[in-house]
């Protein structure tokens, strides 16, 4: 195991700089989602210039691509993310899960050559995470069809831990159309969105004493009006519901749309109900892969914790259904226990040294799993065993 680690070791730190190049450039320039064109760039040239066979606008997605080398099965697939958040950069640190991907794949591809190990490594760019996951418009278009299993690693403010089980989540845009009037000389002429709006907020706080604590339901008001002495004749929302449960997901989406017509039947305006493309199914987690990489990260001196179920949600759920994928996390805030995810200081975070030394680690990680899984039968049962979808 001992020379294991070090023929790893001595891979990677052949590769270290130009996979810290691209992770630091990507965290330089942030790139929304499906606007990545920069982030996708840097991760194509690298993978070409290492005989990775790179399909870019990936299943008709402009900002993704597919990187292979190999052939056959089985087939490993690691997935890259690297959108950013509006307003404040990698404050998710989806630049570090980018450098684990590309890490981990070219790792798992210098040892399959040198040990002379058949299968495919494929390293896979899937854009928009953060906006309406494109990780499920390539599983519809059939991304995943021949792979066998999907890795991936997500850095955190939390200790280093196990892919756990995620909320599911739908998003909804709601809209009320009214009409202008003059606040203070003709307010009896106008109908007012923005009251709509705030009806449907109140509506919502008083739903949330009747919802188990699994759930979560949060908006924000994205438009609301112009001006104070203008009656607003025209207001949007942007909702999230939360829950582990596909089917009682599916009950607030009807309770949340009674709820908005009810805030339009008060103030007399009209409602749009728009369910945003891509709902999130509740991710489930493979023990046989999340025992392995707890093991693994504590040999590496991550100081691992097994970790509760979330209530965040990614796109990646949907792949945890579609074939035996790990999700893990890994701390990149050290001994701060201020800062946290989707913030400025977290952004910061994410282009530091010790962010690049986790990353490193995990690749590490990440890299040898699938090896495993391409060489040891009964791991690789083991793995296939725990998939809670039946045979593959």
């Amino acid at each position: 195991m001992k020379n294991f680690t070090a023929t790893i070791d001595e891979i990677y730190e052949q590769h270290k700089e130009l996979i810290q190049q691209v992770v630091q450039q990507i965290h330089s320039k942030p790139e929304l989602s499906e606007e990545e064109v920069f982030a996708c760039q840097l991760q194509v040239e690298l993978l070409e210039s290492l005989q990775f066979d790179v399909e870019t606008n990936y299943k008709g997605l402009p900002t993704a691509f597919n990187g292979v080398f190999g052939k056959g099965r089985p087939n490993i697939c690691f997935m890259s993310e690297y959108d950013a958040l509006p307003g404040i950069g990698h404050g998710c640190g989806h630049n570090l899960i980018t450098g684990v991907a590309l890490g981990a794949g070219i790792l798992l591809k210098e040892l399959m050559v040198k040990h002379n190990v058949e299968g495919q490594v494929t390293i896979m760019g899937t854009p928009a995470e953060e906006k309406r996951g494109c990780k499920i418009d390539l599983i519809k278009a059939g991304a995943l069809d021949d792979v066998d299993i999907v890795l991936m690693a997500h850095p955190s403010d939390h200790p280093t831990s196990q892919s756990m089980e995620e909320a599911g989540i739908m998003q909804f845009l709601v809209s009320f159309k009214g009409r202008t009037a003059h606040a203070a000389a003709g307010p009896e002429k106008g109908l007012n969105a923005l009251d709509a709006v705030r009806l449907l907020f109140n509506g919502v706080d008083a739903w949330r004493q009747q919802l188990p604590e699994t759930c979560r339901v949060h908006g924000v008001i994205k438009e609301g009006g112009n001006a104070p002495n203008i009656i607003p004749d025209y207001s949007l929302a942007d909702f999230y519901l939360r829950d582990f449960d596909m089917e009682f997901l599916e009950s607030m989406k009807k309770r949340f749309k009674n709820i908005a017509k009810g805030a339009a039947l008060m103030t007399d305006t009209e409602v749009l109900i728009e369910e945003v493309k891509n709902s999130y199914k509740p991710g489930k987690p493979n023990d046989a892969l999340n025992q392995e990489f707890m093991k693994l990260s504590e040999e590496y001196g991550m100081h691992p914790q097994w970790a509760e179920p979330s209530r965040a949600s990614s796109d990646f759920g949907d792949v945890t259904y579609e074939v035996p994928a790990m999700h893990a996390f890994f701390n990149i805030t050290g001994e701060d226990d201020i800062v946290v995810i989707h913030s400025k200081e977290f952004t910061q975070c994410a282009g530091s040294t010790f962010a690049q030394e986790q990353m490193a680690k995990t690749s590490k990680i990440l890299s040898q799993i699938a090896y495993q899984f391409l060489s040891d039968n009964q791991f690789q049962k083991q793995v296939i065993t725990a998939f809670p979808f039946g045979s593959l």
